[in-house]
């Protein structure tokens, strides 16, 4: 089945960005039988060159913050909103629609105990029966089709612009799960 869905992405032609020749995609990454599936916003041009997630700053950062929150990354898998990477990172909702069976399957091949929707639009994405406060959601327990949801800030935000009390919540969050 992974082997099916990475041929469909790959030949993907469903949005601008599919349609794009030489558009650099990525599906995802990790332990295809995780217990925690994370959904990030979008492919970055660092990430993009290197064709792997959490390869900028901001992942290496949030690599280590999994090992101080004692995390093991074998046990995740990571994905995005999109699958293609975009120059302007300036992701559409029409670009996110295109994608959802993607993410859909990715999410049931899986099947993870609780996927981290990491910043708004990954949140929006997953928890539609409300507006999004990412304020009010961060760290509460939401459900996508009865997998628990945990949104997080997204990790730019999360790593420069958090507080202390909100990086200790995260670390207890992860420590749980």
């Amino acid at each position: 089945m992974w082997e099916n869905l990475e041929v469909e992405v790959d030949i993907c032609e469903r949005c601008k960005l599919g349609k794009k020749y030489g558009n650099i995609r990525i599906v995802g990454q990790g332990n295809q039988e995780a217990e925690i599936f994370f959904l990030l916003d979008e492919i970055n041009r660092k990430e993009a060159e290197k064709r792997l997630l959490l390869e900028d700053e901001n992942g290496k950062l949030l690599k280590k913050f999994f090992e101080y929150s004692n995390l093991n990354i074998d046990r995740c898998y990571f994905t995005t909103l999109t699958k293609c990477y975009k120059t302007d990172n300036i992701i559409e909702e029409k670009d996110i629609e295109m994608c959802r069976n993607f993410l859909d399957t990715q999410i049931a091949l899986v099947n993870p105990k609780y996927i981290i929707s990491v910043g708004e639009k990954p949140t929006k994405a997953l928890i539609k029966d409300q507006k999004v406060d990412m304020k009010k959601m961060f760290g509460e327990e939401y459900s996508y089709f009865g997998t628990p949801v945990i949104p997080i800030y997204d990790i730019d935000y999360f790593l420069n612009k958090t507080t202390d009390k909100e990086k200790w919540k995260i670390a207890n969050i992860f420590a749980k799960i």
